[in-house]
């Protein structure tokens, strides 16, 4: 963060400052965790239905915190807001603004869509850092908390932001972008995650739209040609548009894909204008993630880096966020396939080809282990039976169904030709770990969920790493 006072945060913010506060303080980053306090860095005291953020102003102050910001008067050098959720969004836009203006060359590179933001973001983050410094959201800090803590983070040097956009309700993407407004936005596509709360594709993709409605003037956009609902946000931009995909009309199109023996992806792109192709060897697992390279390589070539610069960047790339397809060789001879950290229809159906691959190109049985689905509403029983039958024509050699909330992963698998005695059910997991290590043998074992059904404790366990994400 460019360094500010607490009078200048206070003129963003609304906030009255209360009488302990240094006004000639430097204020130099923004945290919500006590733990992160000290001096320089503003402390913004979160309202919580468990923790409530107030309480921890005296540590954060006896840490060095110059400022606390708070929604209720307490003890201290706070700045006094009718919402501390919506001040550290002010906080993070004035914030970016000055930093916009201190760089003079900063672009923000913004990316939404429902499945493979934060690998597309990693892969951005790569490319990027070759040529300046580059500021990158951690893991999946996609919403109106996590997007300004990415936000403060900009200073005058600063070349690149790389910033993902996620949303639940329309409207949502739209107030990111009043704090941070992308001069490149990257569009993946338009699937069926939180189908519950948009209730439809089009209203999703009305959503996703809202980055490209919010770029910079003269912005570009990076978009998918291969979905039709993606392609159609074109419209109103065209001239400013970065097209990707394996369709043919797109500018940075697939060509020849496949998988090595360790499922890693081996991907041909060409720039179509300038006729170039090139071949791109990466450690990342799995077809679909050929959308998710092509996608970064579209937002490098509307950021103003050459194609082929960008390419050679990318090459090797490996998943830079944890539980997204991480390979891990077990100690009994077995391999995990580690995609614990979401699910979607369309990311469910792909860690399972994804695993039937490298199991027949690896000799080894597949043991899938797949917990619940969030947020598709009434879609939900319906879309587990689909990734039910996707287990069975995949063949996949055992299921072990986690959790009653995906309990109809198990009826489609039976329903479309699973062998009953293939198919597992287990209400907790406790003591699945040890029985994995006992049936794996030599085989790969696929551990998928959404995040909140915490699956990837169980990839910790198995792997030996402490269980927190």
């Amino acid at each position: 963060m460019i360094p500010w006072n607490p009078v200048g945060l206070a003129t963003a913010t609304g906030a009255r400052l209360s009488p302990e506060v240094d006004c000639g303080a430097i204020l130099t980053d923004v945290v919500i965790d006590s733990r992160l306090a000290g001096p320089g860095k503003v402390f913004v005291a979160l309202p919580g239905s468990r923790v409530d953020g107030l309480g921890f102003v005296p540590e954060a102050v006896a840490k060095g915190s110059p400022l606390a910001v708070v929604g209720r008067l307490v003890d201290g050098p706070t700045a006094l807001v009718d919402d501390p959720v919506a001040a550290l969004g002010h906080v993070a836009e004035m914030a970016l603004r000055r930093a916009r203006v201190a760089s003079g060359q900063m672009k923000v590179i913004g990316v939404t869509g429902s499945v493979g933001k934060t690998t597309t973001k990693d892969l951005i983050a790569r490319i990027c850092a070759q040529f300046g410094r580059t500021v990158a959201a951690e893991q999946s800090f996609n919403n109106h908390i996590g997007l300004p803590l990415t936000v403060v983070r900009a200073d005058r040097e600063t070349r690149f932001m790389v910033v993902e956009m996620g949303a639940n309700h329309e409207g949502e993407i739209a107030a990111l972008t009043r704090i941070a407004p992308p001069d490149v936005a990257v569009v993946l596509g338009v699937g069926r995650a939180h189908l519950g709360e948009f209730g439809s594709r089009q209203a999703i993709a009305r959503a996703k739209g809202e980055m490209v409605a919010g770029m910079m003037p003269n912005g570009s956009a990076a978009l998918n040609m291969d979905d039709p609902l993606v392609r159609g946000m074109a419209f109103g931009v065209s001239e400013n548009v970065v097209t990707f995909g394996y369709e043919e009309m797109a500018r940075i199109r697939g060509l020849k894909r496949r998988l090595g023996p360790d499922g890693r992806l081996r991907l041909t792109a060409m720039d179509q204008d300038i006729g170039r192709a090139i071949r791109i060897e990466t450690g990342l697992v799995g077809l679909h993630q050929g959308l998710n390279v092509l996608g970064a390589l579209a937002a490098a070539v509307a950021a103003g880096i050459e194609f082929p610069q960008a390419v050679a960047a990318v090459q090797g790339a490996e998943a830079a966020s944890p539980h997204r397809m991480a390979v891990h060789h077990l100690s009994g001879g077995a391999i995990l396939l580690d995609d614990s950290y979401n699910a979607n229809p369309e990311s469910m159906r792909a860690a399972i080809q994804t695993a039937a691959k490298m199991g027949k190109r690896g000799g080894r049985k597949v043991i899938a282990v797949l917990g619940e689905m969030r947020e598709l509403g009434r879609a939900t029983s319906a879309e587990l039976l689909r990734v039910g039958r996707a287990v069975a024509d995949h063949h996949i050699a055992r299921l072990i169904v986690a959790g009653e909330p995906a309990r109809a992963i198990g009826v489609g698998a039976a329903t479309h030709g699973m062998a009953s005695e293939d198919i597992e059910f287990w209400p907790q997991t406790d003591g699945l770990a040890d029985h994995l290590r006992s049936i794996a043998d030599h085989g790969l074992i696929l551990i998928k969920a959404s995040n909140g059904a915490q699956l990837w404790k169980l990839a910790d366990s198995l792997t030996g790493e402490d269980a927190e994400c």
